[in-house]
């Protein structure tokens, strides 16, 4: 514990870490798609739609293109899955309304518990590459309850770019050390302690859907390892 008794501020990943975005996306598909004729393996669709994912932000990090928010490269996404499953005839709305399906997503079920157990001693906040918008009606829709919103939209960059990491502290009045990164993905832990923050690793096997591997850090390489946000109030004792 003597690493992060500093700690006054929890930054959270969204995607994955917070809300299941697998299940959510596939709920939309399906919603969408299913009273058209279409059978798909609706996990699966989601699942290549989040291909796209990294390759949209590498873009703007990379100057190739301006910053734009993640709503926009959510729409400019949609296109490679729609095509790959032979999907054709979606309105310009249909279209809009599926991508902002990753607005109308859940979170996990532990998630609610323990962000209200940390949130009595800690500053919550959401260090996501969403843009603001779709983080509000996110929260709002789930409960999720933020004390700030940050990330990608303010400093107009993408994770895992240094200035996103750096931002909460900025915004906050803080050092890097009394802000942690709490996250499912490795990527996002290895930017941040890059950047002086705290790293808090909670374990999402299920992030890709039911039974799909995913990445699992080695034992003891983040500041603390947990599987759940229930498991990461206790060993932060609250």
């Amino acid at each position: 514990m003597a690493d992060i008794s500093e700690v006054k501020a929890l930054a959270f990943d969204v995607f994955g870490t917070t809300v299941d975005w697998c299940s959510g996306i596939a709920r939309a598909a399906r919603e969408m798609l299913a009273p058209k004729g279409y059978s798909l393996d609706w996990a699966r669709f989601a699942v290549q739609w989040r291909r796209e994912y990294q390759p949209a932000m590498e873009r703007v990090r990379s100057g190739a293109r301006g910053y734009v928010v993640m709503d926009v490269l959510h729409r400019e996404m949609l296109d490679a899955p729609l095509k790959e499953f032979g999907v054709s005839g979606l309105s310009e709305d249909e279209k809009q309304w599926l991508a902002l399906g990753w607005r109308r997503l859940d979170p996990w079920p532990d998630v609610i518990e323990g962000m209200q157990r940390m949130k009595r001693r800690f500053i919550l906040v959401a260090c996501s590459n969403a843009n603001i918008a779709l983080a509000v009606e996110m929260a709002k829709r789930g409960g999720l309850p933020w004390d700030l919103i940050l990330g990608a939209e303010p400093v107009r960059m993408y994770k895992p770019r240094g200035e996103v990491y750096d931002s909460v502290g900025q915004f906050l009045g803080l050092k890097p050390e009394n802000v942690a990164m709490v996250a499912c993905h490795p990527w996002d832990l290895d930017g941040a302690k890059a950047r002086g923050l705290r790293t808090l690793y909670v374990r999402r096997p299920d992030e890709f859907g039911p039974g799909v591997a995913s990445e699992k850090p080695a034992p003891g390489k983040y500041d603390l390892m947990t599987d759940s946000f229930i498991e990461l109030a206790e060993k932060l004792g609250v």
